[in-house]
């Protein structure tokens, strides 16, 4: 069987995960929640599986935080987000009830005094008259009041919109106000909305949807900038294949930091990863800023400190966990095994192996990249460009057990870094 554990992203052992959840700084450690089916290599069950950090680098095993163990959640406890006041840890997710076939989502409350222990307290929000049962993943913040953004799907449209609520207490949750709207996709999902450099920034998933069926036909995540209302110009958040349901948190020194769900695989791909026993995972941490209109990703600092610089030589072999820095020339190429190439001539072109098809899926650009940093991991790569302008997260297939690297032209301005990561859990 390929190896194809991650040593730096978060996954489990067994079963599927999705959606970051929870996303928080409390007393002293960093906690990631995530949908998790602990079962099977599917979404028919969900609990929220927890993991914690002192360095967003090392991950503690996951562990099973939200169980599916009420009326009020029986079919699922699915994603929501996190409050911290610094004694307490609150927890708001959609718990999942189904009737007949038909959802009935309330949107509920667990809170911990020592983020191990977490009792549940039910519903603080249950679904509005004006929606349909896709309505969910509330995004929850304290300031002069508590607010609750989140998504829905119009009965009158058939189309999403992204809803805000208010409460005085944190513990019933009145509507305030429609925060945008689509025209074009059947639902909204995962809404993130937080001030960041002195400008607004909404973060979702535009989802279509067989509205006939019930069936998802397609989604990806997007962002906008201060002008809030119109959900269908959203830009791209990632330019690859596996990045979805992004959320963010602040933590203790005042960074916006990012995770997003690293998978958008295709049936056929999902078959050959799920022989794992355990598929998908969690992309690395990246932190936001706002610059010139654009929403900027980077790696979290503490990646870089796992850097250990090596000399580059054309056709090197080198292990799996690894960061290539480069600075690129104009009509150039660059592999990885013959799972990833990029091409750098008026523009850029990237193309990753598709182990289930067996082709080569393509992407171009018409940008010029300036520097770009790819950070590898064993069945992964993340991208970050132009200084964090231009972010590609794709999963690989591993083609071999070390990386071999080659470029089209002799080395110079590319550097190569080993990842050397100490961690009991993720090796």
């Amino acid at each position: 069987m390929k190896n194809r554990k991650q040593a730096y992203h978060i996954e489990t052992e067994k079963g599927l995960i999705n959606d970051p959840n929870g996303l928080s700084y409390f007393k002293g450690k960093y906690y990631a929640f995530f949908q998790w089916n602990p079962n099977a290599t599917d979404h028919s069950y969900k609990v929220w599986g927890k993991t914690t950090s002192q360095d967003l680098v090392h991950w503690s095993e996951p562990v099973i935080a939200l169980q599916a163990s009420e009326a009020y959640d029986k079919d699922g406890t699915y994603s929501g987000s996190a409050v911290s006041d610094g004694e307490t840890l609150s927890l708001y997710y959609t718990g999942n009830v189904k009737r007949d076939g038909v959802r009935y989502p309330e949107q509920c409350l667990a809170q911990s005094k020592d983020g191990v222990h977490f009792k549940k307290y039910g519903s603080v929000l249950s679904l509005p008259d004006d929606y349909t049962g896709h309505f969910r993943d509330p995004k929850v913040t304290k300031e002069d009041v508590w607010k609750m953004i989140i998504g829905g799907q119009n009965k009158k449209t058939g189309k999403g919109d992204i809803i805000q609520y208010t409460s005085i207490d944190g513990t019933s949750f009145k509507f305030n106000k429609i925060i945008g709207i689509s025209k074009q996709y059947e639902m909204i999902e995962c809404p993130d909305l937080f001030t960041l450099d002195a400008h607004e920034v909404l973060m979702y998933g535009l989802q279509s949807r067989n509205n006939d069926t019930d069936e998802c036909l397609d989604a990806h995540a997007v962002y906008l900038i201060d002008r809030l209302s119109d959900l269908d110009k959203g830009m791209h958040m990632d330019e690859g294949y596996d990045f979805y349901a992004p959320q963010t948190f602040v933590d203790a020194q005042g960074r916006r930091i990012m995770l997003a769900w690293m998978s958008r695989f295709s049936d056929a791909q999902e078959v050959e990863f799920a022989k794992d026993g355990h598929i998908h995972c969690l992309t690395m941490p990246r932190e936001l800023s706002v610059k010139k209109g654009k929403l900027i990703q980077s790696p979290v600092r503490e990646m870089y400190e796992l850097c250990h610089e090596i000399p580059y030589t054309n056709h090197m072999k080198i292990q799996r966990q690894a960061m290539i820095e480069i600075s690129p020339l104009e009509h150039m190429s660059f592999s990885i095994n013959k799972e990833l190439s990029i091409h750098f001539d008026e523009g850029i072109s990237i193309e990753r192996y598709d182990w289930a098809e067996q082709i080569y899926q393509k992407k171009s650009w018409p940008i010029k990249i300036n520097h770009m940093e790819i950070w590898l991991d064993t069945s992964s790569v993340e991208i970050f460009a132009n200084n964090g302008e231009f972010v590609y997260s794709a999963r690989l297939d591993p083609q071999a057990e070390d990386l071999l690297l080659a470029s089209s032209k002799e080395p110079q301005n590319i550097n190569v870094y080993r990842l050397e990561i100490k961690n009991d859990y993720n090796k």
